[in-house]
């Protein structure tokens, strides 16, 4: 009950603040305030009412904008077409200041080009884990031959994407230096990758481990289960 209040008050109090500087700001633009009985403490009373009001569910709003123009009208005893003025566009611009107060609060709601749609990313897929598990079984009964390590491939010795990437097909290309991102279809699904990330990407024969490894003006190079490909940028 206390937070329902303390939340309710917090409201009350921004409200009220940001109404009386914008209807302030707007009776000093337009010199309402020439009335020998003008007091910016009225205006302030003025704007706590109205708030007050906006805070009653359905028609509390309807409330608020009548005792806004009455109590204008009396602070300042100024025509009604330069309150109706006046009221009119101190709510206007106290709409575009809530919706950028709440823009601010909720911040950006877009999700990240780096996880979405990866969620290999983090953990293994069960093809995965079988691919694990099945040999670690077959060592058991019969141990491979020893034999030698195979030298890993150099970066410059990726080629064009030929039939072993056939099904990776470049979709989109942003370059921002190190921070460049690429789309990539592999006929099953779209993936985003930035630079130097690697997930794994589902496609018509299984699971592949794609790496971004490079960008340049030609080529997109990947890393595709320990293979380098390239794909050509353009």
């Amino acid at each position: 009950m206390n937070i329902t209040i303390l939340a309710w008050f917090i409201e009350f109090a921004s409200q009220t603040v940001i109404l009386f500087a914008l209807v302030w700001i707007m009776i000093k633009l337009q010199k309402l305030d020439q009335h020998l009985k003008f007091h910016f403490l009225k205006v302030l009373a003025v704007a706590a009412l109205a708030s007050g009001l906006d805070t009653i569910p359905y028609f509390g709003h309807y409330l608020s904008v009548s005792a806004l123009l009455l109590g204008i009208k009396f602070v300042t005893r100024s025509p009604y077409a330069d309150v109706l003025f006046t009221v009119g566009i101190s709510y206007a611009f106290m709409f575009a200041v809530n919706l950028f107060i709440i823009g601010s609060l909720m911040g950006d709601l877009r999700p990240s080009a780096r996880d979405a749609g990866n969620p290999g990313q983090w953990q293994d897929t069960p093809g995965e884990q079988a691919v694990k598990t099945e040999p670690e079984t077959v060592a058991k009964t019969n141990p491979p031959a020893p034999a030698a390590a195979p030298k890993p491939a150099p970066q410059g010795s990726a080629k064009p994407a030929q039939a072993g990437a056939t099904h990776f097909t470049l979709k989109g290309i942003s370059r921002n230096g190190a921070k460049s991102v690429v789309t990539i279809d592999t006929g099953v699904k779209a993936y985003t990758l930035f630079l130097g990330d690697s997930i794994n990407m589902q496609t018509a024969d299984g699971t592949s481990r794609v790496r971004f490894e490079n960008l340049d003006a030609d080529w997109v190079t990947l890393n595709i289960d320990g293979k380098p490909v390239k794909l050509s940028a353009h």
